[in-house]
């Protein structure tokens, strides 16, 4: 299913078959990945603006079943998938700037997801557990930010790979 390296030492592109099924599970790794977004920020703003202690402490303790791992699971098979269908191409992986830039963007949100969020979400679940004991915790912590940030520049690479910047693909000129 990947692509091979020729004698000449060329990349051979994927097959049709090959094509489409990394393309599927790229496509919906990214789905997942902005469906986990949604429901980060579901319970984040949820936990911020309710008025029900309960309420606030579940969605504080809940954000560490859905964020960390499943964010990082999720990023590696879309950054894996985005590889392979990159090199298998005929362009190769990092022939334009557009695909640079959706490469580093997942690079750097997986990275964030476990250095950045990770503290967050066990500082909240820790919170969260204090509110459901009816204990008054230490301040809240600020996670106003990931779900905020992480949708957008997932937003970036999904209108990078639909409105195409660099130009019509040769199909679409034919």
């Amino acid at each position: 299913m990947t692509a091979t390296v020729t004698r000449t030492g060329r990349a051979r592109r994927l097959g049709k078959s090959a094509r489409r099924a990394w393309l599927v599970t790229h496509i919906v790794s990214s789905g997942a990945w902005i469906g986990l977004d949604v429901v980060l920020a579901v319970l984040i703003f949820t936990a911020m603006f309710t008025s029900d202690t309960a309420v606030a402490a579940i969605s504080y303790q809940a954000l560490q079943l859905f964020t960390v791992w499943p964010l990082l699971i999720i990023g590696l098979v879309c950054l894996a998938s985005g590889i392979v269908l990159g090199v298998g191409s005929k362009y190769g992986l990092l022939r334009y700037w557009w695909v640079a830039v959706k490469l580093g963007l997942n690079i750097v949100l997986t990275v964030l997801g476990v250095v950045a969020l990770r503290p967050g979400v066990d500082d909240a679940a820790v919170y969260g557990r204090a509110l459901a004991a009816g204990l008054t915790p230490a301040p809240v912590p600020d996670l106003i930010f990931p779900p905020i940030v992480s949708p957008v520049c997932l937003l970036i690479a999904v209108l990078l790979s639909v409105y195409k910047p660099w130009g019509r693909t040769a199909k679409g000129r034919a």
